[in-house]
């Protein structure tokens, strides 16, 4: 209990010097606060858990959580310079080589079997695009769509959300274009693509075509490899409908993620299951210190 309590005052007084209110709105009865909400969303990305059973979960547990209804308005109330703000905090890398990649995450959690049985593959709807600047293995940005467009699209937002400028960025063939070469040359960023079979024409695109760094390019697969983790450990599906709760949804992923990278990183060996689980509940102070010395903007 004396543990819980010590989180509790730790949590409050990091949001109080990140000078983020208590409350999102000033209307009302006030009965749970930003760092209750906050945390339960952590929770529920890093168990799996639907809304119902985290604030079941953590009721068990002694906290003091909100109902599954007001976990869902508030987390669609969470703007989105608020978890970027607290994302940018886990993005710190020194690498200097990323790749640039996007996968879909399923809006649905019906297993293949069921799909088969009711023949209802065409009633799926659309799945979320995710796009991702990984270098290391960090995330560094990442943009995630409710509908499926290019992949080129979101090329320029995530180098310019890239805290930190990468000497060279690794894409696959989907990315071939002349001017994604010449936007990532004018910002002093060496571009790497396999052109496609039937190019014709551009500068940078013949400079690959004649002298392609295949042994470079091959450290492209990492940022297959953080797909890979992703899905494993939070799941190949969002169970959020709406644009704003998919958003955090996935914010509150990639954050858990490059902190156990980080801690991958400190402790010099790869973490199992069990051992991760232990690691997030000796580490859950040191988790919410990304609120620390940082100024939210909430909505």
């Amino acid at each position: 209990m004396k543990d819980k309590t010590a989180l509790i005052n730790k949590i409050k007084l990091l949001l109080g010097r990140a000078k983020a209110p208590k409350h999102l709105n000033r209307f009302g009865p006030k009965t749970y606060e930003l760092w209750q909400h906050v945390f339960a969303l952590f929770v529920k990305s890093y168990c799996q858990l639907s809304y119902r059973s985290t604030a079941y979960f953590l009721k068990q547990l002694g906290f003091n959580v909100a109902t599954k209804s007001t976990l869902q308005r508030y987390t669609a109330k969470l703007s989105l310079p608020f978890w970027q703000t607290i994302f940018d905090k886990t993005a710190t890398t020194k690498a200097s080589i990323a790749a640039i990649d996007s996968t879909g995450l399923e809006r649905s959690r019906a297993s293949l079997y069921y799909l088969r049985r009711i023949d209802s593959e065409k009633r799926i709807r659309r799945h979320f695009q995710l796009s991702i600047l990984a270098s290391g293995n960090k995330i560094i940005s990442f943009r995630l769509r409710s509908k499926p467009v290019h992949e080129t699209r979101d090329v320029k937002y995530l180098f310019a959300k890239a805290k930190r400028t990468p000497s060279t960025v690794l894409m696959d063939k989907g990315y071939d274009a002349e001017w994604v070469h010449e936007y990532f040359a004018d910002n002093g960023t060496k571009s790497i693509a396999p052109v496609r079979k039937n190019w014709r024409r551009g500068f940078y695109r013949k400079e690959l075509a004649v002298n392609f760094p295949q042994k470079l390019y091959n450290k492209r697969s990492r940022i297959e490899s953080i797909f890979h983790s992703l899905k494993q450990r939070f799941g190949s599906s969002i169970s959020s409908k709406l644009a704003n709760t998919a958003r955090s949804e996935v914010y509150c992923r990639a954050i858990l993620y490059n902190l156990f990278v980080r801690l991958c990183h400190l402790l010099g060996q790869s973490l199992i299951l069990g051992k991760a689980i232990v690691v997030f509940q000796n580490n859950l102070i040191y988790i919410l210190n990304i609120f620390d010395d940082i100024k939210l903007s909430v909505s």
